[in-house]
């Protein structure tokens, strides 16, 4: 074989590899994206839920457990986004 030729074979499993790496980096950065997003509308509602309850005069929980507050009570707690 001469220098400049390349065996088809270890190209073919170069490439794969390469392949293969690229889409699990790709997979596991799409997994970090929805997580975000994920904690961001958690958070979100959490915040718009403290500020309806401040609003109503209620008393704000800090407790990380959904509350029962709908999407259209949020919108009718005049917050602008």
């Amino acid at each position: 074989m001469v220098n400049s030729e390349v065996d088809i074979n270890v190209l073919v499993t170069l490439y794969n590899q390469k392949i293969a790496a690229l889409t699990n980096q790709n997979v596991l950065l799409e997994a970090k994206i929805q997580t975000l997003k994920k904690d961001f509308e958690e958070e979100k509602n959490n915040l718009l839920a403290q500020l309806l309850e401040f609003k109503k005069g209620k008393p704000v929980s800090n407790s990380k457990t959904k509350s029962p507050v709908k999407d259209d009570d949020f919108q009718n707690s005049e917050v602008e986004e």
